[in-house]
Formats: structure tokens, sequence, C-alpha cells
């Protein structure tokens, strides 16, 4: 709510009784170029370390740092150059490190970045990257000092794999990761590519299930593309991992799992070690409302959740889950809560697709639009908290094919949806939060920073919930 100050002066100006001097005339509540000089930003992350630094990703392999407003010339981290694949690493209780490889291009690359809720004294920092076998492979490093801007050879030595998952095509492998206000680490997947889920990933939950009546299981038979179809016997894959496409992964990385279960699909390879254990509470144990699934599983039926983001405030999950031919959508996720089923492939939004009875309970999203007017693939935000007043609480997401900048906000329980555009900066691949909450996204080279509302409309509103 506005303070008694605050909204005494808001009624003086509003009364032309107190004069704005140039320099505070109401603004345009958009986003500003802040820097450039950057090579396909896909993602903007904060450490929480008090740094006040900014990480950006570049799909190509690069973690860049910002500090005081400046991009450093040095990388934190490159994982490839030139194409060469420069990535090894460790199996946990394996012996010499191996080389897993990287692969960029099209929608693979170096799609996620999350910093540990203790990275200022742990300097834990996990990646997640599309390895030589064009497989989604999630890393962890730890830095000797958290506060260097560039990963030392030692710390680059640390590098341990945590988890790996098998592709069926180079395609909706989503790839975002991020820490939950429960302290676990969060893994979005797509439903592991082509189009229309012809392997029914995003519905399938169980490795038993996952080929079809054909092959004796109840799922469906498919056709993947036989470049990505990993064996353990060839190039280290696992092919129950694939039960964990369509999903939204939780894992607690604090601990190990030296005996992984046959449950435990993501497991890495030749049965050792696992880098990771269950969380208490998940959806798949027993009792819970998706007990056959894999135990990585948080909840299911998601088409590419390219970007997703936590609600600082309230833990909230608002996930924007890239449409297929027609209709893109937010899904919603009350915090701690998990199991939901978002509907894909059976839905796409909340159309039918016909290609399978729509699920009971599927959560339907919160927020849809069409592929009307050029649009085609939602950019998932932010849920505005930082140190803007009037604009508390709402939701900015985008368009990538447009470019357009929409904002939501919940209206007792009620979303709103895409009107007017509040900006149109061409192709959006992603939004970002700073340590403070101000809200950023990038475009081609540059990132943007988002301006102050505008004083007589958004700042006279109450924050929303």
């Amino acid at each position: 709510m506005p303070t008694r100050s605050h909204a005494f002066r808001l009624a003086a100006l509003a009364l032309g009784l107190v004069a704005l001097p140039a320099a505070a005339q109401p603004v345009l509540q958009v986003f500003q170029n802040y820097l450039g000089g950057l090579s396909g930003p896909i993602g903007v992350m904060n450490a929480g370390d008090g740094s006040g630094r900014l990480f950006v990703i570049q799909q190509g392999g690069a973690v860049r740092v910002i500090r005081n407003g400046a991009l450093l010339p040095a990388a934190m981290l490159t994982l490839a150059n030139s194409g060469q694949d420069l990535v090894t690493c460790s199996y946990p209780g394996a012996g010499a490190p191996v080389t897993v490889g990287f692969t960029g291009g099209g929608e693979r690359g170096l799609l996620g970045l999350a910093f540990h809720p203790n990275f200022e004294n742990n300097g834990r920092v996990f990646v997640s990257i599309t390895d030589q076998n064009g497989d989604s492979i999630l890393l962890r490093y730890a830095m000797a000092t958290p506060a260097a801007d560039v990963m030392t050879p030692a710390d680059k030595a640390t590098c341990t794999v945590v988890l790996r998952v098998d592709q069926d095509f180079g395609n909706h492998n989503g790839g975002n990761i991020a820490f939950g206000p429960d302290g676990n680490l969060y893994f979005g997947l797509g439903d592991g590519g082509s189009g229309g889920d012809p392997c029914n990933r995003a519905q399938t939950l169980a490795p038993a299930d996952l080929s079809g009546s054909a092959s004796g299981g109840v799922g469906d038979d498919c056709a993947a593309d036989t470049s990505f179809l990993n064996t353990p016997a060839a190039a280290n894959g696992d092919p129950d991992s694939r039960a964990l496409q369509g999903k939204m992964l939780r894992l607690n990385v604090d601990a190990v799992t030296a005996t992984p279960g046959t449950a435990m699909c993501g497991e890495p390879r030749l049965g050792l070690e696992a880098a990771y254990a269950i969380p208490v509470g998940q959806p798949s144990s027993s009792g819970g409302p998706i007990a056959a699934a894999c135990d990585e599983v948080w909840s299911y039926g998601l088409r590419n959740p390219w970007r997703w983001s936590f609600d600082r405030q309230t833990g909230d999950l608002l996930i924007g889950d890239v449409g297929q031919g027609s209709i893109e959508e937010v899904d919603f996720e009350v915090a701690s809560v998990g199991g939901a089923n978002y509907g894909w492939r059976c839905l796409e939004g909340n159309n039918n697709t016909g290609a399978c009875p729509p699920p009971v309970g599927a959560i339907p999203p919160i927020v849809t639009y069409s592929h009307s007017a050029g649009r085609c693939s939602i950019t998932g935000g932010y849920r505005y908290r930082g140190p803007l007043f009037g604009i508390q609480g709402h939701y900015y997401y985008a368009d990538y094919c447009t470019g357009e900048v929409w904002k939501s906000i919940n209206n007792g329980g009620t979303w709103s949806q895409p009107g007017e555009p509040l900006q149109n900066l061409g192709n959006i691949p992603a939004f970002g939060e700073g340590e403070d909450g101000t809200l950023y996204l990038v475009n081609g080279g540059q990132l943007w920073r988002l301006n102050g509302p505008d004083l007589f409309y958004d700042s006279l509103e109450d924050p929303a919930p």
C-alpha cells in the first residue's frame, strides 16, 4: 500500500499543486537499453551474494559478467570455442574425468545457469548444456573464491555430472534451471522434440511406459531421430531417462545417493553414485499424486518450458510453455505444491489437440494468446518484486517472434490477458532479475532494464498480491 506521505504527494501532483522538475516528468513504463556487446544472450541471473553482479548466459557457451554496470572483458566460464568440445567432467564415483563435450546451435547449447543459495560460501554453480551427443546434461562447478569474476583452471576441474537426459530429437530441450524457495534445484525439460510430441513423453511418467503397446508398454512407439538414440553401450546413454522429458524436475543437490534406485531415471551412467537425492515430499513418493513416476519428477504435461521463474515473494512458479501451432500459455503453480499435469500433448492451452483425451485434473493456464499477427513462441518472464512501487506483483513476459512485451495483473485470482503491448523490441529470448529485483531482458546483443512506471497510472495501483 502507498505510504501516507506518498499518497498525499500523489494527490497534490494530480491537483497540480506541486510542479514536477523536468527530470521527474512521468515516463512510460518501458525497457531501456542498458548495455551492449553480448553475443547470443539467452538468460540473465544474479548470484544472490551481495555483489550486485549480473551473469549473462550466451547460448554459444559463455557466461559473461556485468559488474557495476560494465561488461567485463573475460567470461566467467567458457564451454566451447569454434565448435571444439572442451568440456570434461567427472561422474560421481568414477575415476578420471571424461569428455562431456558441447553442442550449440538451434535450440541447443548453454541453456541454464543457477547459483546455489549458499554460493557466497560454497561457490557452487550449476549449468545446463547440450552435450556432444545432443543430450541434456546438468553440471556442477565449485569456485574456490566465489567473489571472483573468472573461474580458474582448478575451478573448472571440479566439474561434476549431476544428471543427464537422453533426447529423442534436437529441439524442445527446455534447459532452464533455478533454485526454488525450498532450496532444491528445479530443472525444466521439454517433450524431446519433433512436432506434436510423437513419443508422448510429456504424459509418460515411468520408463516401463516409454514404448507403445506394440513394444510391450502403454505409451507410444516413437520414431525418434536415430542420431540421438544413445544406449549404455554407445555414448553412455540411458534410455530410461527419456521418461523425464516434458517435465519439471526437483532435485536435492546438497545430498548424494550412493545406490541409485530403479525409480531414479536420471542417474549417471553405469549405476554409479548420483550427485543428487530425491527431496522429501516429492509427488512420486508413496501416496503422492504421481506415484508411478520417476522420482525426479515434480510436475509434467509440458511441451517446452523454455523460460520460467519463481515469485521471490510468494514462492509460486510461473512457467512460459511454448505452444505448438496455435496457442501460447503461462502456467501457474502454487509454491511447494507438485504433481500438476499441464495437459500437453492432449491440450494446447485450453484447446483439445485431438491427440489424446484431456487428462482428468489437468491444470489450465492462467494466460493464453493465439498465433495471430506473427506471434509464435512465448518467453516466460518474472513477477516484478523490485524497487519500483506501482508494479509490484505484475508479471512481465513476451513473444519471441514479434518482440511484444506484455504484463499480466492478478485481479482476485483472474489474470489479465494480453492486450496492447507495452513495447516491441524484436526477438526476446529471456528475462532476468537483479539482486534487488530489478527486471531485465535480452535480445540480440543487448541487455535492457525496466524503467520506472508511469506515475499517473501504475503507481496509483495497489501492489498485486
